[in-house]
C-alpha cells in the first residue's frame, strides 16, 4: 500500500546527534552551573520529589514566585525542564522552520520563560537558526530562574561553538510592557498555572490571554508572525489550548500544527451533548529519553513511561478576510472536495477495535473526529499527519466515540 504519512511530531531520527549528546548529559550542565557538589547531586531526588508534591498534590498551598527559592529551582532544572527540553526538542526538531518565523534581525519573546526552556529546546533542536541574529526578550516573574536559565543556555551555547543569540531579561508577568514588537512569541507551561485558581469562565481567559499575546506581535501586515503555545497533555490544559486556538482563529491566525484544518476542534475536551470529550494530546514513549534522566526519574519516584504535551503554532494569516470557525456539514464536505486529499493527524496510540476485529486509531481531520481503521498494517506512530483520498460516500459512525470511520 502506498506511503500514507507526510510528516511526523516525534520522529526522533530526525534530532541533530550534537543535541542530543547535550540531551544525554545535560545534568552535567546544571551541576556545572549551580556548583553542585557530588553530594548535593545525591540530594537532588528529595528535593524533586518534594516540588512536584507542590505543583501537583499541594498546589493550593505554592506560594507566588515559588520559583525564586534557589532550592526549588535547581530541583526543577534538573528534572521538570531537563524533561520539558526533551519533550520539546523532539516536537520542535520535526516541525518546519518557517513554523517559527525567526530570521536574522527577528525578534522573540518568551513568556513565562522560567530557565530559557523554549529558546535552549529551540536552539538544540533547529541549527539552522543558530547563525541568525536573533534577540530574546525572555520575561519571568523569578529572576532566579531567568539568571540561571541564561547561565545554562551560555554553556549549552558554548558546546556547539557558535555564537548566542542576544537574551534580554525581562522581571514581569505576562501583559508586561516590552520595548520592541516581536516576529515570534512563546508560552509554554504556563496557563495551566494562571488558570488553575481562576475562577473566570475559562473560554473568558482563552479571548483574554490570546489578546495579550497578540499585543506582543509586529503589525507588519507582510509579516507572518507566529505564536507558540505549549501546556501539559492532561485535560484541562488541553481544552485551554483547544480555546485559545479558537481565540486565535478569530483573530486572523491560521493553525500551523498540529491541525491539519481550521475548522471547529473534534477533540476540545469538552464532555456532554454531541461532543466526544476526548482532548488533544500527543506523546511518545520514553525508551530513547536520556538513561540518566530515566535513572534520576526512578530515584525520586516518579517513573515516567510516556512524555506527553498538547501544543499549537498559530501564524498570522496574509489572507485580510476575517477568519471564522467554520462548521460545515460532512456531506457538503465530501461534495466539495472529492478531487483532493484528507489529511489526517493521528491522535492516539494504537488501539484494539474488538467488535470489529481490527486495530486503528483515533485522528483529527476536517471532517471531525476520525476514528480509521487499519486493514493494511500502516501503523503510523502517535502525532503523524497522513493523507488519504478524500473519501466519498456515506461515512459510519462509531457508536462509542462518536468518530467516522475510515478504512485504510
Amino acid at each position: 500500500m502506498k506511503k500514507l504519512t507526510v510528516s511526523s511530531l516525534f520522529d526522533d531520527s530526525v534530532l541533530p546527534p550534537e543535541s542530543v549528546e547535550i540531551l544525554n548529559n545535560f545534568d552535567d550542565i546544571v551541576a556545572d552551573v549551580w556548583k553542585l557538589s557530588g553530594k548535593q547531586r545525591i540530594q537532588l531526588a528529595g528535593k524533586i520529589k518534594k516540588l512536584s508534591h507542590e505543583l501537583t498534590d499541594d498546589r493550593s498551598s505554592r506560594r507566588l514566585g515559588y520559583m525564586n527559592d534557589a532550592s526549588l529551582v535547581s530541583a526543577y532544572i534538573a528534572y521538570f525542564m531537563w524533561w520539558n527540553l526533551v519533550r520539546f526538542v523532539r516536537l520542535f526538531s520535526n516541525l518546519p522552520v518557517s513554523a517559527f518565523n525567526l530570521d536574522d534581525d527577528s525578534i522573540a519573546i518568551d513568556v513565562g520563560s522560567g530557565p530559557l526552556t523554549i529558546p535552549i529546546a529551540l536552539w538544540l533542536s533547529k541549527p539552522e537558526l543558530r547563525e541568525k541574529k536573533i534577540t530574546w526578550y525572555c520575561v519571568d516573574l523569578s529572576q532566579t530562574a531567568l539568571s540561571q536559565g541564561e547561565n545554562l543556555y551560555l554553556s549549552v551555547v558554548a558546546k556547539t561553538k557558535c555564537e548566542p543569540w542576544k537574551i534580554v531579561r525581562v522581571k514581569g508577568p505576562l501583559g508586561v510592557q516590552i520595548r520592541e514588537k516581536a516576529d515570534f512569541v512563546s508560552c509554554a507551561n504556563v496557563f495551566n498555572e494562571i488558570i488553575q485558581n481562576n475562577e473566570m469562565p475559562t473560554d473568558f481567559l482563552a479571548k483574554k490571554y490570546s489578546g495579550d499575546l497578540e499585543k506582543y506581535l509586529k503589525k507588519d501586515e507582510n509579516n507572518r508572525t507566529a505564536v507558540l503555545l505549549v501546556e501539559p497533555g492532561d485535560p484541562h490544559s488541553a481544552r485551554f489550548v483547544s480555546l485559545m486556538r479558537d481565540a486565535f482563529i478569530r483573530r486572523g491566525f491560521e493553525p500551523v500544527s498540529p491541525c491539519p484544518h481550521i475548522h471547529m476542534c473534534p477533540m476540545d475536551g469538552r464532555k456532554g451533548g454531541s461532543m466526544t470529550g476526548k482532548w488533544c494530546n500527543f506523546g511518545f514513549n520514553t525508551d530513547s529519553a536520556p538513561k540518566r534522566l530515566l535513572k534520576l526519574s526512578e530515584k525520586a519516584g516518579l517513573p515516567k513511561e510516556r512524555a506527553v504535551l498538547s501544543f499549537v503554532v498559530a501564524q498570522k494569516s496574509s489572507d485580510k478576510k476575517e477568519k471564522v470557525l467554520e462548521s460545515t456539514s460532512i456531506s457538503d464536505l465530501i461534495k466539495q472536495n472529492k478531487s483532493r486529499k484528507l489529511r489526517l493527524r493521528v491522535a492516539s496510540d494504537f488501539i484494539k477495535l474488538p467488535a470489529l476485529h481490527r486495530s486503528g486509531y483515533y485522528c483529527c481531520s476536517e471532517l471531525g473526529l476520525v476514528l480509521a481503521i487499519d486493514e493494511h498494517g500502516v501503523k503510523p506512530k502517535n502525532g503523524e499527519l497522513l493523507e488519504i483520498p478524500f473519501p466519498t460516500g456515506q461515512l459510519e459512525t462509531d457508536q462509542k466515540s462518536g468518530a467516522l470511520k475510515i478504512i485504510l
